[in-house]
């Protein structure tokens, strides 16, 4: 049986489905077998299709063009399957100095210039990341560059973190976790990607402003929080992990696992509200500060789209990937939730400018 009972989202619009799906899931699937995913023991070619990573990159980057889709759909495939391998290499067996050395390899395939050598790759993980770094890196600007090489030196870090709290059978106080989970956890990751898949880089001159800033923590907040729910019985119950919001609810307010869960989306959705609050009340006052012309505004309101579209998406995928949805959840099946994700269409739902139309 299912340890609770999912709670009543906010979901603000619906999600959108790119068209090129089906082509994201033949490339993906043949891309983590010629990186040599499927031959380690760590993935099958079920496990793969289940995830369908295709899927999920296709609800959450809607408007890609195919070949962007390809490539952030590989991004994806990449970062599970780093996941998976290191919990079955490290986290598994506490080995906190092997950890260690698996992850500061890492860094020495993302050259900034794309030109400086990297070390010879000596499993899938490392493979996967030249071939992405090199296709990526060509889109995008030394600026971006360095924001996304530091979140995915962030990303390794907080598997650093998850692995010595296993270990040493720590529990996070609330507001350490989430200060810890937006420092280093993968939603950062996932904003810098949402550049790529809309073509809208972050001008340089407002990346590092509170408004971003608050845009990125607010976004990391919600996709964190709604995975610490969907994922609470495969990372708590059956891998023993101790990085989940609802554990920390339960265990720091005394709560049982239902009123953590729902505490932890009472919080989830006070984050989309400043989200959206921060996009109409500063967004136009920052423009004017800074005296970004029209087509860097554009740029700026692809990227709020385009992280928008993270959200619906992501909490599509969340209701029925094989890594989440467990037969006796009725989470992936059940039509109240699929009405709930629908979200409100009536009146004055529309969220203006912030929503394009979906669906």
């Amino acid at each position: 049986m299912a340890s609770f009972t999912m709670p009543e989202f906010y979901v603000p619009h619906p999600a959108r489905m790119n068209p090129h799906l089906e082509r994201a899931r033949v490339h993906s699937t043949q891309w983590a077998r010629d990186m040599g995913m499927l031959d380690t023991g760590v993935w099958t070619d079920e496990v793969l299709a289940g995830d369908d990573y295709g899927f999920m990159c296709a609800w959450t980057h809607p408007d890609a063009p195919a070949e962007v889709l390809d490539l952030i759909t590989d991004w994806y495939v990449w970062v599970f399957y780093f996941d998976d391998e290191f919990f079955a290499e490290f986290k598994q067996t506490k080995d906190v100095s092997g950890a260690k050395a698996y992850l500061d390899r890492l860094p020495a395939f993302m050259p900034l210039n794309g030109t400086d050598p990297w070390p010879q790759p000596q499993n899938p993980t490392e493979r996967g990341l030249v071939d992405l770094w090199q296709r990526t890196i060509p889109l995008m600007s030394q600026d971006w560059r360095r924001r996304f090489t530091t979140s995915t030196h962030n990303l390794l870090l907080e598997c650093m973190w998850e692995i010595k709290n296993i270990e040493s059978g720590t529990v996070a106080n609330p507001i350490e976790y989430i200060e810890m989970r937006r420092k280093v956890g993968g939603a950062p990751w996932s904003a810098n990607l949402v550049e790529v898949s809309e073509a809208a880089e972050v001008p340089a001159s407002i990346a590092g402003t509170r408004p971003l800033r608050v845009l990125s923590d607010t976004f990391s907040d919600a996709i964190h929080l709604r995975n610490d729910i969907f994922s609470y019985e495969r990372e708590v119950l059956r891998e023993g992990e101790n990085s989940n919001g609802v554990l920390v609810f339960e265990k720091f307010f005394g709560h049982d696992t239902q009123t953590a869960v729902e505490a932890v989306n009472k919080l989830l959705t006070s984050r989309l509200h400043q989200f959206e609050n921060t996009v109409f009340t500063e967004l136009p006052a920052l423009f004017a500060e800074h005296g970004l012309d029209p087509l860097e505004q554009a740029r700026v309101l692809s990227y709020v789209k385009g992280l928008q579209d993270w959200q619906s998406g992501g909490h599509e995928w969340h209701l029925h990937a094989g890594r989440y949805t467990k037969t006796d959840s009725g989470a992936g099946n059940s039509a109240f939730f699929r009405t709930i994700l629908r979200g409100p269409t009536g009146l004055g739902t529309s969220a203006a400018w912030l929503g394009v139309a979906r669906g």
